[in-house]
């Protein structure tokens, strides 16, 4: 039976509830999630402490949570308290004050903790090896390096969006920064880093951002360039989409900013102080650029909750196609699994014709991911199927993929060369290169083709045997029985195939030597 499990975050900008599913095999999604603003960093006296009633404030939306959690079944439940708490001179009294209104037991994070959390939850989403995390809150910011999927350091400053807006922003104008401003804040965090040299000396190195500032300004960045995938997880941004945000996001009105495509309006006003501090920190950390992550400090205690010994996944793109696997898609695991070896197999008997524009391991990682989530669409319509799973594809926000090959995935897993592969491939021209449109006609025809060999999802094919030679490509098929659907399947493939692949295109049928 699956299990519910409950993670909180009451954070300096905002208090958050994220609920997940569980199976007992360990593959999970989210089922609800719940957001307020608190701005907990701006309920801090000049004394440093948070009062009586400031806690009494936020009791009934923490009440209101626990509701929810109730009434989804949660069984376990992780509440953890960031910066603003974190930092505050009476937290041990906060604690208590929160248990005394609500009941919730919380837990308050270290910034080692939270930088842990969050990079967990990039790993175990992206295909990202070395990288500096920043995790920029509402009452400090969490700078964490990694390399090889090893974390190596973490560092926390108690400075977020929210306190430096009030420490920097009092005095601005109509919500118009000055250059001295600006300055003066660049300054103070240019001289926060200075104790921490490992900032200094990786230079290269993609800046994956975490929480509302870079989350947000990716938002705005796709709605100015009419982004054809509407999807922050993995969207990447150039130093020059920033910098474009950095001399002009300051300089707007207050009440012309509010108006940002993107922009939401509770954050118009804190995006410019954790604008300067990603782009102050990522010059002098000499970044390479910059990458979203959907996935924070929740996922990742989340993960330490469920998976406290092995918190870091193997392999994050077969954990993402395992969780959406496992959640009532009507389609058989043997037989994906039989759709992706013949691929491979396929792949690797063809890929020395295609020695130009092919690239291996991203090309098995396409067919890996076609292949199992091709027909996940039936779950919604099965006579509909391919169209709904390229939406499920594209939107899924698929752990271990970058948009460009996530594009590629949807395309290679609904071929239909003569329409909708065409639209598709003008629809996201923005985001893929000049040699896909290639690679989509031979991936494609191929997956269509390792699809054919098993047409009944019954093995009836045991062993597939291609050979290639005098421009043609010949399949030695062994089978327990006649397979008239295969047949049929290969018969009705096998012109894309050819002409994806300039190769003739024949089959024999033996009998299987394990019949």
């Amino acid at each position: 039976m699956n299990s519910k499990i409950g993670i909180m975050d009451i954070g300096s900008n905002s208090i958050r509830l994220v609920i997940y599913e569980m199976t007992e095999t360990g593959a999970y999604r989210i089922v609800q999630e719940c957001k307020e603003a608190a701005r907990l960093s701006e309920k801090v006296g000049a004394n440093g402490r948070m009062e009586r009633e400031d806690i009494r404030s936020i009791a009934p939306l923490l009440n209101q949570f626990l509701t929810v959690c109730r009434m989804h079944g949660v069984i376990r439940m992780r509440a953890a308290a960031t910066a603003a708490i974190r930092n505050a001179a009476n937290s041990d009294e906060i604690v208590q004050w929160i248990a005394e209104d609500t009941g919730l037991t919380l837990e308050i994070l270290s910034g080692e903790q939270e930088g842990y959390a969050g990079f967990l939850g990039v790993v175990n989403t992206m295909n990202v090896s070395d990288g500096i995390i920043i995790d920029i809150g509402g009452g400090s910011t969490e700078i964490t390096l990694f390399r090889e999927r090893q974390r190596l350091h973490t560092v926390s400053f108690p400075f977020g969006a929210v306190n430096m807006n009030w420490r920097f922003g009092r005095e601005v104008r109509n919500g118009e920064w000055s250059p001295q401003q600006i300055e003066e804040m660049e300054s103070f965090v240019r001289s926060s880093l200075q104790n921490h040299d490992w900032i200094f000396s990786n230079p290269g190195l993609p800046f994956i951002g975490l929480g509302g500032t870079l989350r947000t300004l990716a938002k705005i960045n796709q709605k100015r360039q009419d982004y054809s995938l509407p999807v922050t997880h993995h969207y990447e941004m150039t130093t020059e989409d920033v910098d474009y945000f950095y001399v002009s996001l300051p300089h707007l009105p207050y009440e012309k900013r509010k108006k940002t495509a993107g922009l939401s309006k509770d954050r118009a006003d804190i995006i410019v102080p954790g604008l300067i501090i990603l782009k102050t920190i990522f010059e002098a950390a000499q970044g390479s650029t910059y990458l979203v992550s959907g996935a924070g400090l929740r996922d990742g205690l989340f993960h330490e909750l469920v998976n406290s010994e092995q918190p870091v996944v193997d392999n994050p793109l077969i954990a993402s196609i395992r969780n959406i696997l496992s959640f009532a898609v009507p389609v058989s695991e043997a037989h994906v699994k039989r759709v992706n070896e013949y691929a491979v197999r396929l792949y690797d008997e063809l890929v020395d014709i295609w020695a130009d524009v092919s690239s291996s391991a991203m090309d098995k990682r396409l067919l890996l991911t076609a292949a199992t989530l091709y027909k996940t669409g039936a779950a919604l319509n099965y006579y509909h199927f391919r169209q709904h799973s390229v939406f499920w594809i594209l939107h899924a926000g698929i752990g271990g993929l970058s948009h460009r090959e996530t594009v590629l995935a949807a395309l290679i897993a609904d071929y239909h060369p003569k329409n909708r592969t065409p639209r598709l491939l003008r629809t996201h021209a923005d985001i893929l290169e000049s040699s896909d449109e290639a690679r989509v006609h031979r991936l494609g025809s191929l997956l269509q083709l390792a699809i054919g060999m098993d047409r009944s999802e019954s093995g009836i094919i045991t062993s597939i045997n291609p050979a290639t030679g005098d421009d043609a490509l010949h399949l030695r098929l062994e089978s327990t029985g006649e397979p008239i659907l295969e047949q049929r399947e290969l018969e009705a493939v096998a012109k894309d195939f050819q002409k994806a692949w300039n190769l003739t295109l024949s089959w024999s049928i033996l009998p299987s030597s394990n019949f």
